[in-house]
């Protein structure tokens, strides 16, 4: 684990990291990292539970064109 400052508010913690798989927090992360969802989309990604901080290497990407075995990959969010 990793200490950080978490946000304006000081409090410094070691990253508690938890796997997000929930699609409307998926699209959040797709928004907040700025990704591309016409090159992959983020089937999953950690992130902190006490700061909310999303670690870019755990992502789990899918890059497959016109994939249906994933609800994020499907229209209208792809």
């Amino acid at each position: 684990m990793e200490s950080t400052t978490a946000g304006n508010e000081g409090i410094r913690h070691a990253h508690v990291w938890e796997e997000v798989t929930v699609r409307s927090a998926l699209q959040t992360a797709h928004d907040r990292l700025r990704w591309d969802v016409s090159a992959s989309r983020v089937l999953s990604i950690n992130a902190c539970t006490i700061c909310g901080e999303l670690d870019r290497a755990s992502v789990v990407e899918c890059a497959v064109t016109g994939c249906m075995a994933h609800r994020i990959c499907e229209r209208p969010y792809h």
